[in-house]
Formats: structure tokens, sequence, C-alpha cells
């Protein structure tokens, strides 16, 4: 639908705004603001927290360091697009919402790679001023661990480095088509039913860390050495997250179980070795301590667990379900 005469004007007045701050013109950037006690600036996203600058005495001050370390000079139009905006307005005021979109990261410019973004501008004495801006920078994921980003309908939306230079055998994971298989057949039903929960999730209207939800454990057989392979299936934004070899989570989970079972932090230093492939040699290299101290450690978590072997051991432990 064609904007009309006004939301061109509001649309234009915005992308001034944003001009004027990437080229670091001050005072053109500082014209578009209302400067009182009612503005609002909302900013949240992983690398950043959250923070809240209510009124123009807490928000100017940020303004003049932001540019005072971090001087810039870029065209905003040729480096950034909104997508999906939509433009409100009611009387003197309007609220306008869209997602920036970087088309080319450069060193020294101050944005995010993606955000969602609205803001609220208010006419005074017949000129827009901006009176609330609220910016989220998502993050899917993290970067350090091999990923796999499935869209809401359980398609490859994307394969990280990591996760593209070892899928495979190694991994239990294969890619066909654009959808994601477990390798070992028998174990792709389990992997597609962690998957369309997942996607379940992503149809309501609460995000998953509302709900308190760990992240699924789907094993994928074992390695010709009788290691298990396993990888954690989540939701996030709107992708399913396929990670593996993520140790944060590993270790996370295994702590869980820890006190399911009543593991000694020495059994559990072990549990997350051997949950990771390493044999009891490796571990006991890892640990520093002869291999009969890991195999004592072993043969005690099999009797707490009741477990009869290492990968029976380590499904149990990446399954247990603390206490509500």
């Amino acid at each position: 639908m064609p904007l009309s005469g006004e939301q061109e004007e509001i649309l234009a007045f915005l992308r001034s705004e944003q001009e004027c701050f990437y080229r670091g013109d001050f005072d053109a950037f500082l014209d578009h603001w209302h400067h009182g006690p009612e503005v609002r600036r909302i900013i949240s996203g992983p690398e950043v927290g959250t923070r809240c600058h209510a009124g123009w005495d807490d928000l100017l001050p940020k303004f003049v360091e932001g540019f005072r370390q971090f001087p810039q000079n870029f065209d905003a139009r040729k480096l950034l697009r909104w997508d999906n905006i939509q433009i409100q307005v009611s009387g003197d005021m309007a609220w306008i919402s869209y997602d920036l979109v970087v088309l080319r990261k450069v060193p020294g410019m101050q944005v995010p790679r993606f955000a969602h973004e609205i803001k609220i501008v208010q006419r005074f004495n017949g000129a827009w001023k901006l009176v609330c801006l609220m910016n989220v920078a998502p993050e899917i994921g993290r970067q350090d661990v091999p990923r796999i980003e499935l869209s809401v309908d359980g398609r490859v939306a994307n394969i990280n480095d990591l996760a593209q230079d070892c899928l495979g055998p190694r991994t239990g994971l294969i890619v066909s088509g654009d959808r994601v298989r477990a390798h070992n057949r028998p174990f792709d039903a389990g992997l597609q039913a962690a998957i369309k929960d997942r996607t379940e999730r992503l149809a309501t209207n609460l995000p998953r860390g509302f709900l308190g939800e760990l992240a699924s454990v789907v094993p994928l057989g074992e390695d010709d050495e009788g290691h298990p392979k396993f990888c954690w299936v989540d939701a996030e934004q709107e992708r399913v997250l396929i990670t593996f070899d993520d140790e944060f989570l590993l270790r996370g989970r295994l702590e869980e179980a820890a006190k399911v079972f009543g593991l000694s932090p020495a059994q559990l230093n072990l549990s997350v070795l051997l949950a990771s492939g390493r044999d009891l040699a490796q571990a006991a290299k890892e640990l520093g301590v002869s291999v009969n101290t890991v195999r004592t450690q072993a043969r005690r978590m099999f009797e707490k667990t009741g477990a009869h072997n290492q990968a029976a051991l380590v499904s149990l432990l990446l399954n247990a379900q603390g206490p509500d």
C-alpha cells in the first residue's frame, strides 16, 4: 500500500536522523530529537544487555560521549536497508517500526548486523521530533560452536562454517536437500521429532526463554569406538537451532545431572570428558590422574546411575530430569 504524504514526510525525517547519526553530524542529529523529560531510548541485545535512558538530561550525555568515542562518517543510504516498514499516525503522534539490515559492514561503523527498531515521533510547533527509540539487536545462537539454523518450516536457512566443515559420519548429521537428517537412519525419527517440537514452540506467542525449557538432547548413535554422538535442538528468535560439540550446553546439562544422581565434582569432570568422546586413558591424562582412578570413578557412576557402559551412562546423564 502506498504511503500517504504525511507518512512519507515522517519516513524522510527518520531517514535524515539516521543519516546524520552515521555521518557524525552531531548538531543535526540532536535537532531531530525532542529535548524533554518524556523522551526514552531503550536498547537491548546480547552484547549490550538492556539499557533504558529516561529523559533528555539522561540521554544527552550518552550521545555526547558516544559521538566523542566513536566518530563516524558513513553513508547510511548505501550501507543500511529498512525492511517491513510500518507507519501509524494519530494526530500529532506517530509510531514507526522496521527491520534494520546491514548491507555491508565496514570497520568503525557502530551498528548491529540486524535489529528491530520502533520509533515514536511527536509534532512540536509543526515539526516532527523523536520522543522514543527502541532498538532490539538479536544475536542468534553462539558463534563459537557448529550451528545449523532452520526456518519455522524446518528447512535449512544457514549453516555456519564450523558446522559446514564437519557434517557427516563423525557428527552423525547430514543435510539432504534442504533438511537436516541423522546419518544413522534409525536415529532420524528422534531428530525430526525434536525439530517438530521446536517449530511448534515458535508458533506460540511465548518465546522459549519464557518457558524455562532446556535444549533437547538428540542421540545420533555411537562412533566406531563406542562413544556416543548427539546434538542439541533449541529455538531462538524465529529459528530452530541445531548445535553439536557445544561444551557450554554439555557442562550445564551434566551439572544438573550431577545433582540428580549425586555425582561428586571429580565424577562430574570425568562425565564431561566421556560425553565429549574421550576414552578413559585420554580422560585420565586431561584430568592429571591415573587410569585406575578414572576407572574407579566411572564404576561408581555406573553404580549411582544403573548404567552398564559409557554410552548408556552419557545418555542417562544428558537426559536426567531435575526437580521441577
